[in-house]
């Protein structure tokens, strides 16, 4: 398990985010998708998420200015790299959705899903849950054993809307 994810399934958000940026910054090669999006996903959690994760955690006002100039950019980066990720291209849609209002409908991500499909990830099936919950009560469960399993800020914040 890399250094970043075990310092963030420990709380320990700040290194998580310096361990990271710096991994992605050293542009080694065994990079994954998922340190772009956990990192995009505590930088906007910081700029964001005041009550519900800076509060809590003690995160101190600076980063809520980082996260807001960095989340995008992360995401950005991490789309140059991995430009079929589904996972990425739903942050990236989720946050407009969810910060300015941006349209982003269930067809809309049943569309992601069909343009760059789910082998590597069922994220966007948290968001397709709350449309119809019978009908993706499998993925739900399966997302919930990975949020269960490895409790980053993410998946913790998955499990808090689909739980």
């Amino acid at each position: 398990m890399e250094i970043g994810l075990i310092k963030e399934i420990n709380k320990d958000y700040i290194e998580a985010v310096r361990c990271y940026e710096s991994e992605i910054k050293n542009n080694k090669v065994s990079i994954l998708p998922d340190n772009y999006i956990n990192l995009a996903f505590l930088y906007w959690s910081f700029a964001f998420e005041l009550f519900e994760f800076n509060i809590p955690n003690n995160i101190k006002d600076d980063y809520s200015i980082i996260g807001g100039n960095s989340y995008q950019n992360i995401l950005d980066l991490g789309l140059s790299k991995y430009p079929n990720n589904t996972e990425l291209h739903f942050w990236k849609e989720y946050f407009q959705h969810i910060i300015y209002g941006k349209e982003f409908s269930e067809n809309d991500c049943k569309q992601l899903i069909e343009k760059y499909g789910d082998d590597e990830s069922d994220v966007p099936y948290f968001f397709l849950y709350l449309f119809n919950k019978e009908k993706y009560e499998e993925k739900r469960n399966k997302l919930i054993d990975v949020c269960n399993k490895q409790p980053t800020a993410k998946n913790i914040y998955i499990k808090s809307i689909i739980a």
